[in-house]
């Protein structure tokens, strides 16, 4: 049992002493962004920790973007089925209506649509937030080294 914790501990370690480099998307992404991180993190170790964040926030930017998206659309779609299904029958011309049940759903589908847009505008909010921040960094890590040698563009094979 020893020897499988150890095993299991030795192949943790040597996964995290791989992960201090950038991956080849990381590399791109941060391309994309404007910076040539070869060239900045040859300045200082820093810059390295600086890049790191800004990776982290950009990522977490993406992640609430996409949620955000995805729970306006659900919302949307989930209030237009509720208005539907709570109209869904006619009543009679002596006013009784025999689509109580779907009335009662109809309207928790319209709460809950509704809900969900509402959870959606603090996600894509905090979103652009996010944006804004990483945008900060970049530039102010593009003012401390305005010099930056040009960025070669990727060779599409």
């Amino acid at each position: 049992m020893k020897n499988i914790l150890y095993c299991t501990m030795g192949l943790w370690c040597s996964l995290c002493l791989n992960a201090q480099d950038f991956s080849p998307k990381q590399q791109q992404r941060l391309d994309h962004l404007g910076l040539n991180h070869a060239y900045l993190m040859a300045q200082s170790q820093a810059n390295e920790q600086q890049l790191w964040k800004i990776l982290d926030q950009d990522r977490k930017r993406k992640n609430n973007l996409v949620m955000g998206s995805s729970f306006a659309g659900l919302g949307i779609l989930t209030f237009a089925g509720g208005i539907l299904i709570a109209n869904g029958a006619p009543c009679e011309e002596d006013g009784f209506c025999e689509n109580i049940g779907g009335a009662f759903i109809g309207i928790l589908m319209i709460t809950t649509g509704i809900l969900e847009v509402g959870i959606s505008i603090p996600l894509v909010t905090n979103s652009f937030l996010k944006k804004r921040k990483r945008n900060k960094m970049i530039n102010n890590l593009k003012a401390q080294y305005p010099n930056q040698p040009e960025l070669t563009p990727f060779e599409v094979n």
